[in-house]
């Protein structure tokens, strides 16, 4: 037995829409190959080196500082987070990321900082070329990430 007009419509009405969408699926460009020299990256295609925390019981950086300068120098995407604290014992967050050019993006972090100053801003993001290499520290003195960074730019409020 027949179904009743009425379902015949919609029975027609969702092949229709089902044809439609595989066919307008189906002219979408492919996308280009990547091309050398011109790579480009996810979050999720980062190296995830970790974290690090310097403070007066802890001045030196360890393992995860090592992965990122190591990836830097690879010419691989990476991340680092870095936090220092501050005489009073304020945390300053340093986010790292660095891209296959090998360019270092900072995103620094005081605003748990409570003698950071009247008017300066919460975050800031800076660009810089390079960094140290990891065995460059600096004896009984925290060893602040910062402080390895070169060739930055002006930081400018985010």
């Amino acid at each position: 037995m027949a179904p009743p007009h009425p379902a015949r419509f919609f029975l027609l009405a969702a092949a229709l829409t089902g044809w439609l969408t595989l066919t307008a699926c189906g002219d979408n460009p492919q996308p280009a190959p990547p091309v050398a020299g011109k790579q480009s990256f996810t979050a999720m295609d980062a190296l995830n080196c970790g974290s690090e925390r310097i403070d007066p019981r802890n001045l030196a950086a360890g393992d995860a500082r090592r992965c990122f300068v190591e990836a830097v120098a690879a010419g691989r995407a990476a991340t680092l987070t870095s936090t220092a604290t501050t005489t009073e014992g304020d945390p300053i967050v340093y986010s790292l990321s660095s891209d296959t050019s090998g360019a270092i993006t900072i995103t620094e972090d005081t605003s748990q900082d409570r003698f950071r100053g009247v008017g300066a801003p919460d975050r800031t993001r800076y660009v810089c070329t390079s960094i140290d290499d990891n065995s460059e520290t600096r004896p009984h003195t925290g060893d602040v990430i910062v402080t390895h960074l070169h060739g930055c730019t002006t930081p400018e409020p985010l």
